[in-house]
């Protein structure tokens, strides 16, 4: 994306140690998503914004499919399907029917 000029490479200094940030140069194009699924990414960054790097990587390392797999492996998009809160936003038809 940097070569195709849409983002920018910026190599600072965070708090004495090095950090690498990626600006966007371009607007993005949000008609590509669903109001379900921008209505995701609004809640993740209202929850994560303010977020070091190392709670965010804590707490991703603590959800199932990373958990599940090997160090160095691929992460198999099938292990989505056994995550639970707070991990999962998916209402599984299984849980609706807990509730009633």
């Amino acid at each position: 994306m940097a070569a195709s000029g849409q983002l920018q490479k910026v190599k600072t200094d965070y708090y004495g140690k090095p950090q690498t940030r990626y600006l966007p140069l371009k607007k993005p194009d949000l008609t590509l998503f669903s109001a379900a699924e921008k209505e995701v990414i609004d809640s993740v960054i209202d929850q994560m914004s303010d977020w070091s790097a190392r709670m965010i990587s804590d707490y991703s390392h603590n959800d199932k499919p990373w958990r599940a797999t090997e160090l160095n492996d691929y992460i198999d998009y099938e292990l989505v399907f056994y995550r639970r809160p707070p991990y999962s936003v998916r209402v599984y038809e299984e849980d609706e029917q807990d509730n009633f």
